[in-house]
C-alpha cells in the first residue's frame, strides 16, 4: 500500500494522533457523565429526614396535626423533606426532647416548653389570660406580647418557635365535691395535685384549694386511694380519657390554658431555603389556627362524655367566671410578678 517507508510512518503518526484525540474525547465524555451522575446522586443525598417528637397519644388531635403537617410538607417538597413522627413520648418526655432539639439530635417537636431552661417559657400559662378560645388565640399567636416573650426566650436557647398549639382550658377533676366551688378565695376543703410550677400553685391556692406536688404518673392512684382529693392540670378531654374512673366531679374553671409548641432546631431552620420555610410555616399555621377553635368544641364534647360516664359537671356561669378571673388577676398576678417581672405583667394587662 505504501511504497515509501516515510509515508507509512506519517500515516501511523496521524493514526496515533487520532487515537490520542479519541482517548481524550472519551475521557472527557466519561467525566461529564460522572459529574452528571454525581449531581443526580447529590440531589438524592440532599433528601432531609426529620425526627419529630410528640408527647400525646396517637389518637389525640395534636398528634393528628403532626401527620397533617407531614403530609403537606412532603407533598409540597416532592418528598425531599420527610417527617418521621414519634408520638406518645417515644423519644423521651418533653424535657428530654427539648434538650435533644437544642442539640439537633431530634430535629422538631410538638411539646410542652420546660421552664427550667427559662422561667419566661411559663408566661403563656398565666391564669385567666382570656376566657375564650378566640381570646387565647390572640394572646398566643404571632404579634402578641406574650408570643414575643416566648419566641425571644427560645431563640436564646437555639430553638425556633414555629407556632403555639391550643390544647384546651383546664379545670379541676375531683373525687369529692369541693366546698364553695365557684367562689374564689374561699376554702374548698380539698387537697388537689398540681404541677410543680408557680402558676399552678398560686392559682389553685387563690381559688381556695390546698395543694400537693405528686408526680403526674402517680396522680390516678393518689386520687383512687385518697392521698389527694383531685387534681388541676387537664382539660375535660384529659379528665375523661385518663381519670373518669376515679373522679366524680369536674369543675370547668377555664383558669389556665393547656398548650404545646411546634419547635425546630434553629440551625436546621436556618439551613432551609425561603421557599422551604414558607412551606413549613403555612402547613403549621393551618393546624395552629385551627387548634384554638377545636379546643372549645372539644371541651363541650368531653364534658358531655364525662356526664355520660357518671361524672357531675359543676357548672360555672359567665358572671361567676368573670368574678373568678377578676379575683385571680388582682390577687394571683401580683405574686407571679415576682417571678416574671412587674413590667412584664403590666404590659400583659395593657395588651388584654
Amino acid at each position: 500500500m505504501f511504497k515509501k517507508p516515510e509515508r507509512r510512518w506519517e500515516f501511523m503518526k496521524r493514526m496515533k494522533r487520532k487515537h490520542v484525540v479519541l482517548v481524550f474525547l472519551s475521557l472527557f465524555l466519561f467525566s461529564i457523565a460522572a459529574i452528571a451522575g454525581t449531581a443526580t446522586s447529590g440531589y438524592a443525598a440532599d433528601k432531609v429526614k426529620l425526627k419529630v417528637a410528640g408527647i400525646s397519644a396517637p389518637e389525640y388531635r395534636g398528634t393528628k396535626s403532626l401527620y397533617a403537617i407531614k403530609e403537606e410538607i412532603e407533598k409540597k417538597t416532592d418528598g425531599r423533606i420527610v417527617l418521621d413522627i414519634f408520638p406518645a413520648n417515644q423519644l423521651g418526655d418533653y424535657t428530654q426532647v427539648f434538650e435533644e432539639i437544642r442539640r439537633g439530635t431530634i430535629e422538631m417537636g410538638l411539646i410542652s416548653l420546660p421552664s427550667q431552661f427559662d422561667v419566661m417559657l411559663e408566661i403563656g400559662s398565666l391564669p385567666y389570660l382570656a376566657q375564650t378560645g378566640e381570646g387565647m388565640q390572640k394572646q398566643l399567636s404571632p404579634g402578641s406580647y406574650i408570643y414575643e416573650i416566648i419566641d425571644n426566650s427560645l431563640d436564646k436557647l437555639g430553638v425556633k418557635l414555629l407556632r403555639i398549639y391550643g390544647d384546651g382550658f383546664i379545670g379541676v377533676g375531683a373525687a369529692k365535691k369541693p366546698a364553695n366551688p365557684t367562689k374564689p378565695g374561699v376554702d374548698k376543703d380539698a387537697l388537689i395535685r398540681i404541677a410543680p410550677v408557680a402558676v399552678y400553685r398560686e392559682t389553685a391556692s387563690d381559688l381556695g384549694y390546698r395543694t400537693t406536688t405528686i408526680p403526674y404518673a402517680d396522680t390516678y392512684s393518689a386520687i383512687q386511694t385518697g392521698v389527694c382529693d383531685g387534681w388541676i392540670g387537664g382539660s375535660s378531654q384529659i379528665n375523661y380519657l385518663s381519670f373518669r374512673d376515679v373522679i366524680k366531679y369536674y369543675i370547668p374553671y377555664n383558669c389556665l390554658f393547656d398548650q404545646t409548641a411546634y419547635i425546630i432546631n434553629q440551625k436546621l431552620w436556618d439551613s432551609f431555603s425561603e421557599e422551604e420555610k414558607q412551606i413549613f410555616q403555612e402547613a403549621i399555621n393551618k393546624q395552629a389556627d385551627k387548634s384554638f377553635a377545636d379546643s372549645e368544641a372539644e371541651d363541650l364534647e368531653y364534658q358531655a362524655k364525662l356526664k355520660e360516664a357518671g361524672v357531675e359537671i359543676i357548672e360555672i356561669s359567665d358572671d361567676e367566671r368573670e368574678e373568678l378571673a377578676e379575683y385571680i388577676r388582682e390577687n394571683t398576678w401580683p405574686k407571679l410578678a415576682e417571678i416574671y417581672g412587674e413590667e412584664t405583667i403590666e404590659k400583659i394587662r395593657e395588651s388584654m
